[in-house]
């Protein structure tokens, strides 16, 4: 086989400019695939026989009519069923489909249907039309394709990618229809500039939607900034939030911003907000309340313009209840609370979100799939590491596995911690509280660690700054080893 293209033709899924073709070889081209069979004879007997030769038998996809484009132009959710004969696209208002970008020309291109199928035709547009990467003048659309307008993606969708319209909303992959609720919440709550609540186990995706509501806000062209509260130490958070002057304090050397001032005009997401101290609680709720800041060692506070977003995996109206969480604090940023199920309550994402890892984690290594035995697999486990445990397993398979098929055998996973164990058995040790069952993971992850914090803490799955204040919450302090 010798490709004239200078793209390389795609042979049993790999791309050559000149290579042998063996029989059973699968050749792409375009809509068709040609597929190489030995040539077989029967005798007399009835039985085959090999004659030596190759026939080629041209395999070609059906005609795809029913046609849908899917993307996202900025605020505006793009979900366009392709009907009638002639569809245009441009920004400007007598096209078919509008699209509002600075990069997309008045009429930009033309959509066609012709002789069964659907074509896209550039207009001459200023940054051109895209097709799978590839700039055209005219190209035929399928089912899976990218057409890029400007720099507005919209997917090609069939009938049977067509029937969830949510499958992929902002990065956020998803089929099972309890995720639908999710993203038409998101969708409202974005274009506001009020705070939201973000909540969810961990791995079970908060950052994406924290990033989802930014993207399709008015402050999307400024910066999203992330902050883990529980990874900084009480006594920087206040200075890594609020900023400080030059000498506020031993080693401030010059004047620093801090990440509320940072993200001015754009937005800021407080991950684990349940693991602030209550003082910087105060502080916080002030500037939520006034919109200013004051940072540390400044005589003047400073007006700032910056959406907040809070995320947590812990039970903040308990936290309210233990009074580890000020009751107006919480009231004040839950003004809109989107909760993220966990992987385990949406049983029908794990293949799609499955296959979605492994493109992840093979696209520079070709093509590979898995078995029906590994779906199986991947479906009747629980998860407790949500859609990050997932995806960790997915990769990690792929890299261990050199098979084309991903099998059951290639699928580990990590054994539970003892914060899943102890979290299990609330349901059968009827007759403890939350705060005994916490008593007894932070002791006997304690304990099963010779007392090193920082192991018993990675074993808990938490921070070791929160794993301190629980020791000291629970009068848990012991003399041995704390590093």
């Amino acid at each position: 086989m010798l490709d004239r293209s200078g793209k390389g033709t795609p042979v049993d899924g790999q791309r050559y400019g000149e290579c042998e073709l063996e029989p059973g070889a699968r050749i792409q081209l375009g809509a068709l695939v040609l597929m190489l069979e030995p040539r077989a004879e029967a005798d007399e007997h009835g039985a085959t026989a090999s004659l030596g030769g190759t026939d080629v038998l041209v395999q070609g996809r059906p005609m795809a009519t029913e046609l849908s484009l899917v993307g996202q132009a900025g605020e505006q959710r793009i979900h366009r069923k392709l009907t009638g004969k002639v569809i245009g696209l441009g920004s400007d208002p007598a096209n078919d489909i509008v699209l509002a970008d600075g990069f997309v020309s008045a009429f930009h291109c033309r959509l066609a249907r012709r002789a069964e199928a659907w074509f896209v035709t550039d207009l001459g547009s200023t940054n051109g039309t895209r097709l799978d990467g590839v700039a055209l003048g005219e190209a035929r659309l399928e089912p899976g394709a990218l057409l890029q307008v400007g720099q507005v993606l919209l997917e090609v969708r069939g009938p049977a990618d067509d029937a969830d319209q949510a499958a992929d909303f902002c990065g956020m992959v998803g089929r099972d229809p309890i995720m639908r609720p999710v993203f038409e919440l998101i969708e409202r709550a974005a274009p506001t500039d009020e705070t939201v609540l973000i909540t969810g186990e961990s791995g079970s995706g908060k950052e994406l939607v924290a990033g989802a509501l930014h993207r399709l806000s008015s402050r999307r062209q400024a910066e999203l900034i992330p902050l883990n509260c529980s990874a900084i130490t009480k006594d920087l958070l206040e200075s890594e939030l609020f900023g400080h002057e030059k000498g506020a304090f031993t080693g401030a050397q010059m004047r620093r911003k801090g990440l509320f001032e940072a993200a001015d005009g754009g937005t800021l997401l407080l991950d684990e907000i349940g693991e602030l101290a209550l003082d910087l609680q105060a502080k916080l709720l002030r500037v939520l309340e006034s919109g200013e800041i004051r940072p540390v060692g400044a005589n003047r506070t400073r007006k700032i313009d910056t959406r907040v977003l809070a995320a947590t995996n812990r039970s903040l109206p308990e936290r309210v209840r233990s009074g580890d969480f000020r009751e107006d604090l919480f009231y004040r940023i839950n003004v809109i609370e989107i909760r993220l199920p966990p992987l385990r309550e949406r049983p029908g994402d794990i293949r799609v979100l499955a296959e979605h890892f492994l493109g992840q984690a093979t696209r520079r290594t070709g093509r590979r799939s898995l078995s029906p035995a590994a779906h199986e697999k991947l479906a009747g486990y629980r998860f407790p590491g949500n859609v990050r445990e997932l995806k960790h397993t997915i990769t990690r398979a792929a890299i261990l596995s050199s098979a084309a098929e991903i099998g059951p055998e290639h699928l580990t996973f990590n054994p539970p911690s003892l914060a899943d164990r102890v979290a299990e058995g609330k349901t059968y040790r009827r007759g403890k509280t939350l705060r005994e069952l916490e008593i007894d993971a932070v002791r006997q992850a304690l304990e099963s660690n010779d007392h090193n914090q920082k192991a018993a803490a990675r074993q808990l799955g938490i921070a070791r700054s929160t794993l301190i204040h629980k020791i000291e919450k629970y009068g848990l302090a012991s003399p041995g080893k704390e590093g």
